[in-house]
């Protein structure tokens, strides 16, 4: 009842909003002034280290720009919310209903932090590459969205940057004093008890610079239980002299995240704020140190190169149906890069080079203890179905300490495994002009994948361990040399044509490595035992594009694209457990569509609105568990859709300036109705398509700028996530289990720079 009466109290303010745009977009139409004319977009992220900026007109790929100013203006939480709302084809999945950990969605590809889900993308901050050694999986809430001074999201297979470049890279570059001078601070807060702030500061003392950044956001949730509080502080300082660029960074997180995922439909109808089993509590503790360095060379030539050293601890506690399950993991990461680039001429004709490798290695310490149901009920937000409380859980995961000696009899030891990474790889990427109009891009990279892992528990308590199969010890090596190759025709000064195409590969996990026996399922991540090897997943990306412009007020590109992935890997269920399985390679998959992209601007604001069909599907007949007949198992059919992945997508925004002091933005996203995990043969119902809005009203005076914005402004009730399973615990049998979306918010705040 609380939730329905503040809801009626924000319609004064939805419709004042409403009034407001409509009157004022009256008032600026009837005021001339000058045309606005779009920026020319400049796209950076050629490599990892991002250091030689390249004209969009010459690269044969739909590269998708965004700057912190961009972030801002729009308004998004976090940098996930600012890829699905400013980005075309991007689509978040919110399985624990935590806006800081949802599964990222482009073009069918998938970057998740749930260990299993099967990776696509590859993530780089400032030349690093953070996806996680454990399972290539992300960690959005460890990125520091607030000090990220640009954003490139780069389609396709693309070799250049490494393994796991299956379906796109994320591509980012921070903050620095040069660039950033003076000081902001924000305050904000509103609904769920959700509350942030903001302070920033950066300058330079001739040719030395400086940046810091922190913040802290707290929030109750809007479902039960579900307290979380994520911190920032990034530190950056610098020297840039004639010829040299230094840059050392330092970046810490602490965050504590609950997420409490999907809700059975029938409870679901009762109340979307309710919970199914709880808390499932994610504590990442992150340390990350990186140095940059360029040097430029003359007569065209310029040396690159970055060294890092990540340390992260997670402590995690999750509650499930069948058992409590507490994990700790201590990951040191390091590893560097070295390029050299040229841009000048060759026998008259522009020609841009750059050769480089790099090495990344990580080493892991992953264990977990499993325990069955007590009578224990309390918890840090007064649950009362089984949850645990906060100082229980700093006592559990103390205990995990003593796990692996066996001292702890509350405890079933399931995993105590130690692994090491190593990657490396040179790499090359070759740009020309041959004749005018024509551009001619060529790249490759050779790496070497190589994973050990040494399971601590193999031949103690057990004479027979090594014979029953439990010993997950071993060595795997994978590597592939990896090609692409592109073209670009500039037909007029607003007409140009490309064409590309790319390989990379993936490597299996250590994860999907040590989970991958018919004969013995494993409930992911919660056991690791000796399995057969998998095969790495091969990619082959081809894309041809259209880019126009009617200047200066609106730019267009018009993309088609497939990719087909050879042996794929995917988490098969085993037909008699409710979370037994283990992973598989898959013969073929496929995922193919178009994208179009849209930008304008006039006297009064500036628009965008994106398009992207996506036919994600499998392209091999395979058996795979399902919940849709007694057998549970299901012939899939080549042809049929991969789960969560919306066919249709649509999303876009509209900036009003009212006047010097007033600005009015509105954005939504349209999303189609997308497969169930579980329901792979496509033989249940899909989620419902849904359409979710936004609005924010900003005014300034002077350094002040003060502010309002509504979240689901239509208050839709939605379902971004959806897999099926058998409620066990009410006993209605095989339901459908969906995160529902946050219901209607507002959030006001002020920020003030000096």
């Amino acid at each position: 009842m609380g939730r329905k009466r503040s809801r009626f109290v924000l319609l004064p303010a939805v419709v004042s909003s409403a009034v407001l745009s409509l009157v004022s977009v009256t008032l600026v139409l009837a005021q001339p002034s000058a045309p606005i004319s779009l920026p020319d977009i400049e796209v950076r992220g050629t490599t990892p280290l991002m250091s030689s900026p390249v004209a969009r007109e010459h690269i044969p790929a739909n590269v998708q720009t965004i700057t912190s100013q961009q972030m801002t203006r729009r308004g998004a939480l976090n940098l996930t919310d600012t890829l699905s709302r400013s980005l075309g084809g991007v689509n978040l999945n919110h399985v624990q209903s935590n806006p800081f950990q949802p599964d990222v969605s482009y073009r069918g590809f998938t970057s998740s932090f749930l260990i299993g889900t099967p990776p696509g993308l590859s993530v780089f901050v400032d030349g690093v590459r953070v996806n996680e050694p454990l399972a290539d999986q992300v960690n959005w809430d460890l990125l520091p969205t607030d000090a990220i001074d640009r954003l490139e999201l780069i389609p396709g297979s693309n070799p250049v940057y490494g393994r796991n470049t299956l379906g796109g890279t994320v591509v980012m570059q921070t903050k620095r004093g040069f660039t950033h001078p003076g000081t902001t601070a924000e305050v904000w807060g509103g609904s769920f008890a959700r509350y942030r702030t903001l302070l920033q500061h950066g300058g330079s003392h001739g040719n030395f610079d400086y940046f810091v950044s922190g913040n802290l956001f707290l929030e109750d949730g809007f479902r039960d239980y579900s307290k979380s509080h994520v911190g920032h502080l990034f530190g950056k300082v610098g020297y840039r002299g004639t010829q040299d660029d230094f840059s050392l960074s330092l970046t810490h997180v602490n965050n504590k995240l609950t997420g409490n995922g999907p809700l059975p439909e029938s409870r679901l109808k009762r109340d979307r704020s309710a919970v199914f089993t709880h808390p499932d509590i994610f504590k990442p503790d992150l340390w990350f140190l990186n140095s940059q360095y360029t040097r430029d060379l003359g007569r065209g030539f310029s040396l690159s190169a970055n060294l890092y050293g990540r340390l992260l601890d997670v402590e995690q506690f999750n509650v499930d149906v069948e058992e409590d399950v507490d994990a700790r993991t201590n990951q040191k990461g390091w590893g560097g890069a070295l390029q050299l680039a040229y841009q000048g001429t060759v026998w008259e004709r522009p020609v841009s080079v750059t050769i480089g490798g790099d090495y990344s290695g990580a080493r892991l310490d992953h264990l977990i203890g499993e325990r069955g149901e007590d009578d224990d009920d309390g918890d840090d937000n007064g649950a009362d179905n089984g949850g645990r409380g906060a100082e229980e859980l700093e006592d559990a995961l103390a205990l995990l300490q003593v796990l692996g000696e066996g001292e702890a009899d509350a405890f079933e030891v399931e995993t105590n495994v130690k692994t090491e990474t190593h990657a490396a790889g040179p790499f090359f990427t070759l740009t020309a002009e041959p004749i005018d109009k024509l551009t001619l891009t060529v790249s490759g990279r050779y790496e070497v994948t190589y994973l050990a892992i040494k399971d601590r528990l193999a031949g103690h308590g057990d004479d027979d361990a090594e014979e029953a199969g439990t010993n997950a010890s071993g060595n795997h090596t994978f590597d592939r040399f990896n090609p692409a190759v592109g073209a670009t025709y500039l037909f007029t000064e607003q007409l140009s044509l490309y064409a590309g195409y790319s390989e990379s590969y993936r490597a299996p996990t250590a994860i999907e490595l040590t989970c991958a026996n018919p004969e013995a399922p494993c409930p992911v991540p919660t056991a690791i035992v000796d399995d057969p090897p998998l095969d790495a997943v091969k990619g082959k990306t081809w894309e041809t594009g259209v880019r126009w412009a009617f200047p200066p007020y609106i730019d267009a590109t018009l993309a088609f694209f497939r990719t087909d992935l050879k042996d794929d890997i995917l988490f098969r269920n085993e037909p008699q457990s409710r979370v037994l399985g283990f992973f598989q390679n898959v013969d073929a998959t496929r995922r193919q569509g178009v994208e179009l992209l849209l930008r304008g601007a006039w006297s009064w604001g500036n628009w965008f609105l994106n398009y992207t069909l996506t036919d994600a599907t499998f392209e091999d007949d395979i058996e795979l568990f399902t919940f849709a007949n007694e057998d549970r198992l299901a012939l899939v059919r080549s042809g049929d859709r991969l789960p969560l992945v919306p066919p249709h997508r649509v999303n876009g925004g509209i900036e009003f300036f009212i006047g010097s002091q007033l600005r009015l933005s509105l954005d939504g996203a349209y999303a189609d109705g997308q497969r169930l995990r579980g329901d792979e043969a496509n033989q249940r119902s899909r989620l419902d398509p849904y359409f979710v809005a936004n609005a924010m009203l900003e005014y300034s005076y002077k350094n002040f700028d003060i502010f309002l914005r509504l979240e689901n402004l239509f208050d839709e009730e939605y379902e971004s996530y959806g897999a099926y399973f058998e409620n066990a615990v009410d006993g209605t049998g095989v339901e459908r289990f969906m995160g529902p979306g946050m219901p209607l918010a507002a959030f006001g705040g002020v920020r003030v720079k000096f």
